[in-house]
């Protein structure tokens, strides 16, 4: 089975006014329109079984309705993470709503939310997550769209050490364009690294290495589609030196395990 952990999408209307402006912002062209339609589409033709939806709230008020959207829009092979947002009155019991609902984890993204993933404000998030078994993924590192920079690996390093039972997954390879640190901080932790938006945008010969260096259990296939296109990521992955084992491991076997371990 092939997953892709790291995929976005929005409300149909939405989807064609906001992901071109998006794309347009970061310098970029979209791979697909952002709609859940195209993303069964671009599924299809990668031949991938399953792709998990990462929301991103921007506001504290635009969480429920993200949630009930997702809510209603999530199928087996389109498996919805929770909208989050550091201003949301009671984050602890949230995480728990989540959770009897059905959602496997949550995603946070620190540069939209304008805060670092390691202050205060979220520990009751992340001791409701623990309690629950959650998955957390975090965008680590720059944000092409945006020039602050609040998810640094010290950053998610300091998380890990308060709350090393956190199922943490660091997108774009444990933080995009900060991979020496990643390389420092990350490598050896229990921390799972997606390889979203990084193939292409590293040297193959430092992905490599950073895989060798983690370990390929703890690497998940991710696109972050519609900024990238699923099949030829996938065709990317193919081409490097890995194993059979490690490929199998990382296109689908780590995140079938995550979701097995959460049950």
């Amino acid at each position: 089975m092939i997953i892709d952990v790291h995929t976005h999408i929005f409300p149909d209307e939405l989807a064609l006014k906001v992901v071109p402006a998006m794309a347009a912002k970061a310098g970029i062209k979209e791979a697909i329109d952002g709609r859940l339609s195209t993303l069964f589409d671009s599924m299809k033709t990668a031949s991938i079984d399953v792709s998990w939806l990462q929301p991103v709230a921007t506001k504290p008020k635009q969480v429920d309705s993200i949630n009930r959207w997702l809510e209603e829009v999530r199928t087996d092979s389109a498996i919805a993470f929770g909208a989050v947002h550091p201003g949301y009155e009671d984050l602890g019991g949230l995480m728990r709503n989540l959770s009897a609902k059905g959602f496997p984890g949550v995603k946070i993204h620190p540069e939209y939310h304008e805060i670092e993933p390691d202050n205060p404000i979220y520990y009751p998030l992340y001791e409701a997550a623990v309690e629950e078994r959650m998955i957390i993924l975090f965008h680590a590192g720059v944000d092409i769209e945006i020039p602050t920079l609040h998810s640094t690996p010290l950053h998610f390093l300091r998380i890990k050490e308060r709350f090393p039972d956190l199922t943490m997954i660091l997108a774009h390879m444990g933080g995009f364009r900060q991979w020496e640190e990643v390389a420092k901080r990350i490598c050896g932790t229990d921390a799972y690294l997606d390889t979203s938006y990084s193939l292409g945008h590293m040297p193959d010969e430092e992905f490599m290495a950073l895989v060798h260096a983690h370990g390929a259990a703890r690497i998940l296939f991710g696109t972050d589609s519609p900024w990238a296109d699923q099949r030829k990521d996938l065709e990317h992955l193919r081409r490097l030196p890995l194993s059979q084992d490690e490929l199998k491991q990382i296109c689908g076997g780590n995140a079938m395990r995550l979701l097995t371990e959460r049950k």
